[in-house]
């Protein structure tokens, strides 16, 4: 029997060569690895690259509204940007730009939509869009007759970063201000007047309450970061706020007038009994025929009594209110809620007289006619239990401490007057109103209420009230 021979190296090229197969298939492992990775990688970027260009389009399409908006506040008859605007072209975004339109609203004559589409595209590129936005807004344009903001002797309450602009502020009583609120801007300046007619001072004050101040307190007090612009004239004022000034004149005001007295404003009024005294109908607020849920389509006769403990106004229903109307209980509107004043009153607003609270809040909206003609919604509860009586002094006093009048999330209003006729209205979200009145004005939300009680054709303050994002 044969005897088989190898080679001593034989056996050590055979262990190189399972080295050598088992080094190429590792490689080739980590090179499918590393491509993947890069694919992965390659699509992350570009995925993350694709959302920047569509937040930059999305950017390019609101800072279109922005511009629209500023135009119409220049002229009435501004008709949008129908060729393309740049709003950037850099490396780093590439090339924005925006387009709008401006047209008539369907729903409401006071009120104009504006479409604006914004388009982003690789730097030096001006074809090929690589993202599209497009957002549709509803303006509408608000002036004012008289005030926008009138109280008694609880005076006017400012917080937050709240502010109030467009209109004049009348207030018997005094101002406070915390926060980063303000009053007027240095564009657009206002008239205010305070009385300091908010003495004697303490829970308990009573039959001489109010009276004008002498004690030589100042009606206007003021934070660091608090800010009012326009002519004031407030009694017995100094002071011009914590940084020296806090009380600007703006662009044509006249700041402080030291040793102005500012005259007492009479608050509305209202004839609560010859209103329900007027009233012709009587039905079911809670239930039947004029309870507005739902989708619901309801249209209010004029001079009708509605009965039951609150009567809600809410949901997505439509109501028309074509003359005054008068509910013993509490009113609540809220919801996405749309209530349109009746072409058929003309230039007569009605009266909605409310013996309980008033809410509103939600996304509701309350539409002028098309003569721009609001209603006043007031509420006569007060500290006493009795409505229809007159509270002096003490009770006074202690009325103006109670919030019946409360107008929240982003209603819309604009035209409208809410009344605490006896008490305290708060303004605690952002949005439109006609005009605020109360013993007290407690205005604490985060954002900016614009004020106008007159809707009409001429020059006016134009101001966004809805927002969509338009897909397709």
């Amino acid at each position: 029997m044969g005897k088989s021979w190898h080679s001593p190296a034989v056996q050590p090229l055979r262990e190189q060569g399972m080295i050598l197969v088992s080094v190429l298939i590792l490689f080739a492992v980590l090179t499918t690895i590393g491509f993947a990775l890069v694919g992965s990688v390659s699509g992350q970027y570009r995925l993350a690259s694709d959302d920047v260009y569509a937040t930059n389009a999305l950017q390019a399409a609101e800072a279109g509204v922005e511009q629209s908006v500023e135009q119409l506040n220049q002229s009435d008859d501004f008709n949008g940007y129908p060729t393309a605007q740049t709003l950037f072209n850099n490396q780093t975004q590439g090339l924005g730009q925006f387009v709008t339109t401006i047209a008539a609203s369907p729903d409401d004559s006071n009120a104009k939509i504006i479409t604006s589409t914004g388009t982003t595209y690789h730097y030096g590129q001006t074809s090929n869009p690589v993202s599209t936005r497009k957002v549709k807004v509803t303006v509408v344009g608000t002036t004012s007759n008289g005030y926008s903001v009138s109280t008694g002797p609880g005076g006017l309450i400012l917080g937050g970063s709240a502010s109030i602009t467009n209109s004049n502020v009348y207030v018997n009583g005094t101002i406070t201000m915390n926060g980063a609120s303000s009053i007027g801007t240095k564009a657009n300046p206002v008239n205010v007047d305070v009385a300091n007619i908010s003495c004697p001072r303490g829970s308990n004050p009573g039959a001489s309450y109010p009276s004008l101040c002498t004690d030589g307190s100042q009606p206007i007090s003021l934070a660091w970061s608090t800010f009012i612009y326009g002519t004031v004239c407030a009694t017995g004022q100094t002071d011009l706020g914590p940084s020296g000034n806090n009380i600007q004149t703006g662009d044509g005001g006249q700041g402080l007038k030291i040793g102005c007295s500012a005259p007492s404003v009479s608050q509305p009024t209202y004839n609560r009994a010859g209103i329900i005294g007027g009233m012709t109908s009587t039905a079911s607020g809670t239930s039947g025929s004029y309870v507005c849920n739902g989708n619901k389509t309801v249209s209010l006769p004029a001079n009708v009594k509605l009965t039951g403990s609150t009567v809600s106004w809410g949901n997505s229903c439509k109501l028309t209110i074509s003359g005054n109307v008068y509910i013993p209980g509490n009113l609540s509107i809220g919801g996405a809620v749309q209530i349109k004043i009746a072409d058929s009153v003309g230039p007569t607003r009605p009266i909605i007289v409310v013996d309980g609270t008033i809410d509103v809040g939600g996304s509701a909206s309350i539409l002028a006619n098309s003569s721009g003609t609001g209603a006043d919604f007031v509420s006569f509860k007060n500290s006493t239990g009795d409505p229809s009586t007159t509270p002096t002094g003490t009770n006074l006093y202690k009325s103006q401490q109670q919030t019946n009048v409360t107008v929240g999330g982003a209603a819309s209003s604009a035209g409208m007057v809410f009344d605490a006729y006896w008490s305290k209205i708060a303004l605690t979200g952002s949005g439109h109103i006609g005009a605020a009145a109360g013993q007290t004005v407690d205005l604490s939300g985060a954002g900016t209420v614009v004020f106008g009680t007159t809707l009409s054709s001429g020059s006016k303050t134009w101001t966004i009230t809805s927002y969509q994002l338009v897909y397709g």
